[in-house]
């Protein structure tokens, strides 16, 4: 059977993440804003990945809690599938 190249659409991942000052948006590890509150980093995270999804790739905001472990994933666009069928 021949093989078929799947073309893979570019995920950008925006993640909230709590600081010493505050809380940040990264994306790739380099800053994309600064926030004061919590809240203001999560609608952000989350603005920046539909923003992603409009310009018709994946966006995906990963909310961080104040410890910095991953409180939630959010993922917008259409997810590639992963398996046949």
């Amino acid at each position: 059977m021949p093989s078929r190249e799947v073309a893979m659409t570019k995920r950008s991942v925006f993640h909230s993440v709590p600081t010493n000052t505050g809380w940040r948006v990264l994306e790739g590890g380099r800053m994309v804003s600064a926030h004061h509150t919590q809240k203001q980093s999560e609608a952000a995270a989350i603005a920046a990945g539909h923003e992603a999804q409009d310009a018709g790739g994946l966006g995906q905001a990963v909310l961080h809690k104040s410890d910095g472990t991953i409180r939630e994933e959010r993922t917008y666009g259409a997810d590639p599938r992963r398996t046949k069928g």
